[in-house]
C-alpha cells in the first residue's frame, strides 16, 4: 500500500522532530539554508490495519543531480502527524527517503557511511528486518527535483512549481494473510504452519534479490504464536461447498521476493500446513498460475508493497490447493493539482444487520456523500442514496429538527463541520486539511437481495473544482426488517448471560416524518443503569451478522462511537433507521444464588422518536443481565387493584428465564417428536427468544411426548402421533378423593427439570374457576340470556368467590402487578354438536371475555407487558424469515422451520425495580396437531384444571401472549402449549 509524506518548501518556526544522526550541513548552513524541505505524515492511510502504516522513523537523503554526490544525509525520529523540516541548500537533488530502518549495527553502519549514490547500492537489509512486531522498512526515490531560490517551492521532474509535494512511501516487505478451510474437524491435528525458503533479504535500491540466499525459515505453532490464529464459523458460501473448519492466520510480514525467471521454482517460498497424527500438505506459493487467467507461465515471486490472502483447502487426501489474491492493486487515495481526497477503502461488503466504516482526509474545504448513486457494478443507473442507505446525504431536517447539526454546517472556531448522524467531515480553516468518516448501513432498501451499489464521495472547493471517489458497496439481504412502532417491529428488550457483555443489535425502520421528505429523527439514553450499560451508533462489524451463521456476539464488544464528540456512551441519536447497539460494560457483578448462578441485575434503556411534527412517542427497552430464575413481582407486596385489592401478594415465584426442550431437540435434533423417559426430565432452551417444544397439557398413550416446535406444519396423520381427545375421567395434577377426577398427573407429565415445576392457575386438586363463571350467553333460541355451556339460564351468584380463587395462583401473582380474574378471550360464538342432546344441538353460545382489556401501548394499570423483538445474541443476529402456519398465512422468526426456531415475543417488566422476563409467541399446536399462531401469540401451560366451555370436554388454564392479548385463558388439554417453568419455594 501508499503511504503518504507532505513535503512543502515552506519554512515553519520551528523544527519538530530532530533526532539527527548525521548531516553533511554545517549548523551555520543549516541556519543560513536557502530553503527547507518540509515533510509530514499524512493523517490517514489506505491500510485498515494500524501495524502496516505505523513509521517510527525517517531517513532523508539528498544526492547532487550533477554529481551523485551525498549532501544531505539526516535520521529523524518520526510518526504518522509529526512535521519535520528538512535544510537544503537550492538546487537540484535526487531524494532518497528510507523509513523504518532496522536498528542494526551493519545496516546502521552502511547508511550512515554512504558518500556518493552508488553506495545504495551496497546496503542489505536482512530477513529479520522484516517480522510482524517490527514497523515495516519503507522506500520511495524522487529524483530531479528542483529547490528554488527564495523558498519559492520546488519543482519535479520539470513539472509545475508546486508548494507540496506528496511523497508516497512503500513497503519492502510482504503481508501473507492465509484462511485454510477444511471438509472434517481439524482442531486435534491442526498445529501451525511454516515458511520455508526465504530469500535472506533484500537489497536496497534493487526491485530483484535473485543474488540472496533462499535458507531462511520460519515456523509458527498454535502453542507458541497464538495471536497469529484464529478460529471461525464457515460462512453460508464455505458451508456450500461442505466446509466444516475454517482456520484464519493473520499478518506474516515476510521480505519480499523477486527474481527472473518467474517461474524458477527453486526460489519460490513453500508453505507447509503442520498436522499432527496426519500428512502435513505443502506447497509453492505462486501469486499465477500457468494457464489460468491468460497466464503463459507460472509465477512465484511475491511482491514488495503487496498484501496476499492465501485460501487454501485441505482435501482428503490431502492436498493443500492455495490461491494467491493481490490486496491493494487499487489506489484508495486520489490528488489533482495540490488537491487530494484520501479514502481507507474503496470496495466494502455489508449484511443489513451490520455496517462498513470508511475513513478519509482531504485537503478541500467540503467533502460530502452525493444525493445519487449508482445500481450494479458498472451500469449507470442511478437510485437515491437516501433510499438506500442511512443518512449519508448532507440533507438538513426542515420541520422543526431535533438535532440542528445534522444536514447543516457547524462553524466551530476555526473548524468547518459537515455531519449527518452516519457522516462527519472537519475542515481545519487554518491547516486546509480536514477528515472524516461514513458508517454505511442500509435502510429505506428493505427487500431481499445481493447487490452491488456505488456511493461516490466527493471533495469540492466553492462548489466548482471537485475529487470525487466512487466506493462499491455489496450489500446482501436474506430476511425482512420491520417498523419500530410498538404495534409492528419494536425491539422491546435484550438478555445477557453472567459472563456476557457483547454487542446486542437494536434496530427498526422508521418512516419519513408524516407528510415531509424529512428523515424521522431518534434519540436514546439509559433511563436506569447509567454506568453499567453503553450505547453507541457504531454499527456491528461481524461480517456474517444478519446470515444463519452470525459470529459471537461476544466477539464484538460495544465502545461509544469515537466520531462523534457527544456519544458518551449513555446518549446517542440518529436519522431514519433506528440502529444501535447495547451492552453491559462488565459481567454480572452480583452474588452467586442459585448452582453457581448470579442474581440477575437490570437497566432500562429509553428510545424516542419522531413520526410527525407532534407525535414523538417513547419506548423502553428492558434490558436483563442473568440467566437464573428470578422473581418478576416480590411477595409481600401490597396489591393495590383487582379482586385481591389491599391483600399482600403471597404466590410470586421465580420464573425460569427459558423455554422447556429436550436434550435432542437443543443440539439441533429435527424429528417429529420426542417421548421423554422420565419426569422432570425436560432442559432449558439456550435462549429467551427460542420457543422449545410443545407438549400437551397430559397424554392417554404419550404423557410426556414433545413435539418439534415448526413441523409438521399441518399436523399429524396418526392419532398415535398425536391424539385429539383424552379418554377417561378428567384429569387432575395433584392428588385428591372420589371417583371424578384422575388424580396426580404430575407424576406422569411433569417435565420441568429438578427444582423447578409447571407454575399453577390456583387449585391444582379441584377445578380452579378464577373468574365469573359461566361467562356464556345463550343467543339461540332467545332470548339471549346468560347460561351454561350447554344452554342452560345461569346466574352471577358465584361471580366474587371464583374470582378471588385467583389468590392462589402463581401465573397471575407472578407476572401481574394486579392480578385480574377472569379469562381474556376474543369473543366467539358456538353452535353446540352432536355431545350435546339432540334437541340441543345447533343451539348457539357466546363465550365472552371476563377479564380487563389489556393496553397493548404499555400503559395497562394491571399487566406490565410490552409485544416485540428480543435480542438476546440470537434473534437480533439471524435473518427474520417467513414463516407459514397451517391456515396457509405467514408468520415470521429466526431458523424458521427448525427446532432451533426465535420468535418475537412479551416482556414482562416492573416498572419499580426493572426487573423483566420475556416469553416468545411460539404458537400452539391444535386439532391433530397443526401448527398456529407462531410469531404471533404465545400459550405456556399452567398446571391448574379449568371449567369446561361449549364443545369441550376437559381445560387447564394456560397464560396467553400477544400484541393486544396478555392474559389467562382456558383452553382443550389436548392442544399443545409451550412450557415455562417456575422455581420450586
Amino acid at each position: 500500500m501508499i503511504k503518504k509524506i507532505h513535503i512543502l518548501g515552506i519554512i515553519l518556526a520551528s523544527v519538530l522532530l530532530v533526532s539527527c544522526i548525521e548531516e553533511r550541513l554545517s549548523a551555520d548552513d543549516t541556519e543560513n539554508a536557502s530553503a527547507y524541505l518540509q515533510v509530514r505524515g499524512n493523517s490517514l492511510l489506505s491500510s485498515t490495519d494500524p501495524l502496516d502504516n505505523e513509521i517510527k522513523s525517517l531517513r532523508i537523503l539528498a544526492f547532487k543531480k550533477s554529481t551523485g554526490q551525498c549532501v544531505s544525509n539526516k535520521l529523524y525520529s518520526a510518526e504518522l502527524n509529526d512535521v519535520i523540516n528538512h535544510p537544503i541548500d537550492e538546487g537540484v537533488y535526487d531524494f532518497v527517503f528510507l523509513a523504518n530502518e532496522p536498528n542494526l549495527v551493519s545496516v546502521l553502519d552502511g547508511l550512515n557511511g554512504i558518500n556518493d549514490y552508488a553506495d545504495l547500492g551496497n546496503i542489505t537489509y536482512p530477513e529479520q528486518a522484516f517480522r510482524s512486531d517490527v514497523s515495516i522498512p519503507m522506500f520511495q526515490e524522487l529524483k530531479n527535483v528542483e529547490v528554488l531560490p527564495n523558498r519559492g517551492g520546488a519543482r519535479v521532474d520539470g513539472g509545475e512549481i508546486q508548494s507540496l509535494v506528496e511523497l508516497q512511501l512503500e513497503r519492502l516487505g510482504t503481508r501473507v494473510d492465509i484462511v485454510l478451510e477444511g471438509e472434517e474437524d481439524l482442531t486435534n491435528y491442526f498445529k501451525g504452519i511454516t515458511f520455508y525458503n526465504l530469500p535472506e533479504g533484500i537489497t536496497l535500491m534493487s526491485a530483484s534479490n535473485a543474488s540472496l540466499g533462499r535458507s531462511k525459515n520460519r515456523k509458527f505453532t498454535l502453542t507458541d504464536d497464538a495471536s497469529y490464529f484464529t478460529s471461525v464459523s464457515p460462512s453460508l458460501e464455505q458451508q456450500s461447498r461442505g466446509i466444516v473448519w475454517v482456520k484464519k492466520i493473520t499478518r506474516f510480514i515476510l521480505p519480499f521476493s523477486n527474481f527472473s525467471p518467474e517461474d524458477d521454482d527453486s526460489k519460490a517460498i513453500t508453505l507447509k500446513v503442520d498436522m499432527e497424527n496426519r500428512h502435513s500438505p505443502s506447497c509453492h506459493l505462486k501469486i499465477q498460475a500457468k494457464g489460468v487467467a491468460g497466464a503463459s507461465k507460472d509465477n512465484y515471486t511475491l511482491p514488495y508493497n503487496s498484501a496476499l490472502l492465501l485460501t487454501g483447502t485441505i482435501k482428503s487426501p490431502l492436498n493443500l490447493n492455495i490461491q494467491v489474491t493481490p490486496w491493494g492493486e487499487e489506489n484508495h487515495n486520489w490528488q489533482v493539482g495540490n488537491f487530494y481526497l484520501n479514502v481507507s477503502d474503496i470496495n466494502v461488503s455489508i449484511t443489513d444487520f451490520n455496517g462498513a466504516r470508511i475513513t478519509f482526509s482531504s485537503n478541500m474545504p467540503k467533502v460530502h456523500v452525493l444525493p445519487d448513486l449508482y445500481v450494479g457494478e458498472e451500469q449507470v443507473v442511478s437510485m437515491s442514496t437516501g433510499k438506500v442507505f442511512n443518512d449519508l446525504v448532507f440533507t438538513p431536517v426542515v420541520n422543526s429538527p431535533w438535532f440542528a447539526q445534522y444536514g447543516n454546517p457547524v462553524h466551530d472556531g476555526k473548524f468547518v463541520k459537515y455531519e449527518t448522524s452516519r457522516f462527519s467531515y472537519i475542515y481545519d480553516t487554518e491547516s486546509k486539511t480536514g477528515s472524516g468518516y461514513m458508517d454505511i448501513l442500509l435502510d429505506e432498501y428493505n427487500e431481499i437481495h445481493n447487490k452491488t451499489f456505488r456511493l461516490v464521495l466527493s471533495g469540492e472547493v466553492d462548489g466548482e473544482k471537485k475529487l470525487q471517489r466512487e466506493i462499491k458497496v455489496h450489500t446482501r439481504q436474506e430476511g425482512y426488517r420491520f417498523d419500530g412502532i410498538y404495534w409492528d417491529g419494536p425491539y422491546v428488550g435484550a438478555f445477557f448471560r453472567d459472563d456476557e457483555k457483547g454487542e446486542r443489535i437494536i434496530t427498526g425502520q422508521q418512516p419519513r416524518l408524516e407528510n415531509t421528505t424529512d428523515l424521522s429523527e431518534w434519540q436514546v439514553w439509559i433511563e436506569k443503569g447509567d454506568g453499567d450499560i453503553v450505547l453507541s451508533t457504531t454499527p456491528s462489524f461481524d461480517p456474517f451478522v444478519g446470515t444463519a451463521t452470525p459470529g459471537d456476539a461476544e466477539d464484538y464488544p460495544v465502545r461509544p462511537n469515537e466520531f462523534k464528540q457527544h456519544e458518551s456512551g449513555s446518549y446517542v441519536t440518529g436519522r431514519g433507521r433506528v440502529y444501535f447497539r447495547v451492552a453491559w460494560k462488565r459481567g454480572n457483578p452480583n452474588p452467586v444464588i442459585d448452582n453457581g448462578l448470579k442474581q440477575p441485575r437490570y437497566a432500562v434503556v429509553c428510545l424516542s422518536y419522531r413520526r410527525s411534527t407532534g407525535w414523538s412517542p417513547l419506548s423502553r427497552i428492558y434490558i436483563r443481565q442473568g440467566e437464573a430464575a428470578d422473581y418478576l413481582m416480590t411477595n409481600g407486596d401490597n396489591i393495590q387493584l383487582g379482586p385481591l385489592a389491599n391483600k399482600t401478594r403471597t404466590e410470586a415465584r421465580k420464573i425460569a428465564v427459558f423455554n422447556l426442550t429436550t436434550t435432542k431437540y437443543k443440539n439441533g435434533g429435527e424429528n417429529n417428536y420426542e417421548d421423554l423417559s422420565q419426569i422432570k426430565s425436560g432442559v432449558f432452551v439456550k435462549y429467551p427468544s427460542q420457543a422449545g417444544v410443545f407438549f400437551q397439557w397430559t397424554s392417554n398413550a404419550h404423557p410426556r411426548r414433545a413435539y418439534h416446535p415448526t413441523k409438521p406444519v399441518n399436523g399429524y396423520s396418526s392419532t398415535d402421533d398425536w391424539g385429539d381427545i383424552f379418554v377417561g375421567a378428567r384429569p387432575m395434577w395433584d392428588n385428591g378423593t372420589g371417583t371424578d377426577y384422575a388424580w396426580n398427573h404430575k407424576d406422569i407429565s411433569e417435565v420441568c427439570p429438578p427444582g423447578y415445576h409447571r407454575p399453577n392457575d390456583g387449585y391444582t386438586n379441584q377445578i380452579a374457576y378464577n373468574g365469573p363463571y359461566p361467562n356464556f350467553e345463550r343467543t339461540l333460541p332467545l332470548p339471549v340470556e346468560r347460561s351454561t355451556h350447554d344452554g342452560d339460564p345461569a346466574s352471577n351468584s358465584n361471580d366474587q368467590m371464583y374470582s378471588e380463587q385467583i389468590e392462589k395462583s402463581e401465573w397471575r401473582q407472578s407476572l401481574a402487578l394486579n392480578p385480574v380474574a377472569g379469562e381474556l378471550v376474543l369473543g366467539n360464538e358456538a353452535i353446540l354438536d352432536e355431545q350435546y342432546p339432540a334437541e340441543r344441538v345447533g343451539w348457539k353460545i357466546y363465550r365472552y371475555p371476563t377479564s380487563p382489556n389489556f393496553r397493548e401501548d404499555g400503559e395497562d394499570e394491571n399487566i406490565e407487558a410490552v409485544d416485540g423483538f428480543y435480542a438476546d445474541g440470537y434473534f437480533d443476529r439471524r435473518p427474520i424469515q417467513k414463516q407459514q402456519i397451517a391456515n396457509g398465512t405467514n408468520r415470521y422468526g429466526v431458523s424458521v422451520n427448525t427446532s432451533q426456531v426465535a420468535y418475537r415475543g412479551c416482556v414482562f417488566y416492573n416498572s419499580a425495580t426493572g426487573a423483566s422476563v420475556f416469553f416468545p409467541a411460539g404458537g400452539r399446536k391444535e386439532l391433530k396437531g397443526r401448527l398456529m399462531y407462531a410469531g404471533e401469540t404465545g400459550y405456556y401451560w399452567s398446571s391448574s384444571v379449568s371449567p369446561i366451555f361449549p364443545n369441550s370436554m376437559y381445560n387447564a388454564w394456560a397464560q396467553e401472549n400477544r400484541r393486544d392479548l396478555v392474559g389467562n385463558v382456558s383452553t382443550s388439554i389436548s392442544a399443545g402449549h409451550l412450557i415455562r417453568c417456575f422455581r420450586d419455594n
